[in-house]
C-alpha cells in the first residue's frame, strides 16, 4: 500500500507547476492592463487640470515664459508662452502633450479663450488596447478678463500626433 500512495504523490508533484504556468500569463496580462489604464487615467486627470490652469493664466494675461515648440500655425509670443505654460502645468506621466489655442473673436474682454490639449498615451506594454487609441483630450473655454495691448492673434496649434486631429476642439 505504501508504495502506491508514494507513487500518487510523486505523480501530483508536477501538477502545481503546470497550474502555475497556466495562470501566470493571465495574471501578468491583468497586471499590465492595470498599469496601462492607470497611466491613461493619470494622463487624463493631468491634461484636464493643466488645460484649466493654462486657460486661467491666459484670460488674466499672465502668459508665462516662452519656450521652443513646433507649431503648424505660428501664434504670437504670448500664445506660445501660454502653450508652454499649459504643457508645463499638464505634467503628464507618459506621452507628449500637444496644444491648440483659439481666440475666435479676438482679444476682447468677455470674449472666449479656448485652450485644448491632447496626449498620446502608449502605455508600458503596448499590448493592452486603450480607448480612443490612447489619445486623451481636454478642452476649456473661459471668458477673457484682462486684455494686453497689441494682442490681435486668433490662435495657433501644434501638429497633432499621428492618427489624431483637432476637429473636437
Amino acid at each position: 500500500m505504501r508504495a502506491r500512495s508514494g507513487d500518487a504523490a510523486h505523480r501530483d508533484r508536477g501538477a502545481a507547476a503546470v497550474e502555475f504556468a497556466l495562470v501566470v500569463p493571465l495574471l501578468l496580462m491583468v497586471l499590465f492592463g492595470i498599469l496601462d489604464y492607470g497611466l491613461l487615467f493619470s494622463n487624463a486627470l493631468s491634461v484636464k487640470q493643466g488645460v484649466r490652469e493654462g486657460a486661467r493664466q491666459g484670460v488674466v494675461s499672465n502668459f508665462g515664459a516662452a519656450c521652443p515648440m513646433t507649431w503648424s500655425t505660428a501664434p504670437s509670443a504670448d500664445l506660445r508662452a501660454l502653450a508652454c505654460t499649459t504643457v508645463d502645468r499638464t505634467s503628464v506621466v507618459a506621452g507628449t502633450p500637444y496644444v491648440k489655442i483659439k481666440v475666435p473673436n479676438g482679444w476682447v474682454k468677455g470674449q472666449p479663450l479656448v485652450v485644448c490639449a491632447m496626449v498620446q498615451t502608449n502605455g508600458l506594454t503596448g499590448i493592452v488596447p486603450l480607448p480612443s487609441g490612447g489619445v486623451v483630450t481636454s478642452k476649456v473655454e473661459m471668458s477673457i478678463e484682462k486684455v494686453s495691448a497689441g494682442q490681435t492673434e486668433t490662435g495657433g496649434e501644434q501638429a497633432p500626433p499621428a492618427g489624431a486631429d483637432w476637429s473636437w476642439c
